[in-house]
């Protein structure tokens, strides 16, 4: 073993030796310096994953307020389209409350008629049976008054819901397009 020793000391003595010491510390310095390379590296990574975390953070909430917000604005548009199908079910309720009302009246009105057709033909000998003529102008004045009145009915119906519609569709429209500005 002695003369291993001998013989390490005699190669680490002259030049050879410092060549030797330097390569070691060079060594030496280079692997402490790829340490502390490394360190600061993930220190930076560290960082920079951080950020980026508190980044994705921060467009999660952006993105739940705005989803939030939508959700609001949604709920917002179908309540003021449903208050405004309820205000469309009491007017058209309305109307065809109007409309059995006009029914009424005019059934009351042709009822009149044909009474005031059957006093005539009391009253007036032209306007008896087998007096066509006559009897023709009257039955066809009391024709005439239900047919009118009937096609008022009908037109009076089609024009409240065509109203209604036009109105509901307006305000709705209104009250959704209030809530964007």
């Amino acid at each position: 073993m002695m003369a291993v020793g001998a013989k390490l000391l005699k190669l680490m003595t002259g030049w050879r030796g410092y060549a030797a010491a330097a390569a070691a510390g060079a060594l030496l310095v280079g692997g402490v310096a790829w340490t502390a390379q490394g360190w600061r590296y993930r220190a930076e990574i560290a960082g920079i994953e951080r950020d980026h975390a508190k980044v994705r953070d921060d467009q999660a909430q952006v993105t739940m307020a705005a989803i939030e917000a939508a959700r609001t604005e949604e709920r917002r548009r179908t309540h003021a389209v449903e208050k405004q199908r309820n205000e469309a079910q009491k007017m058209a309720a309305a109307a065809a409350g109007d409309a059995a009302r006009a029914r009424a009246e005019r059934r009351g009105l042709l009822e009149r008629a044909d009474a005031l057709v059957g006093a005539a033909a009391g009253r007036d000998s032209t306007l008896t049976v087998g007096s066509p003529a006559g009897a023709d102008a009257v039955d066809l004045l009391a024709y005439m008054l239900g047919r009118v009145s009937f096609r008022a009915e009908e037109l009076a119906g089609a024009a409240d819901r065509a109203r209604i519609a036009g109105l509901t569709c307006e305000r709705a429209y209104n009250e959704v397009r209030a809530g964007e500005f």
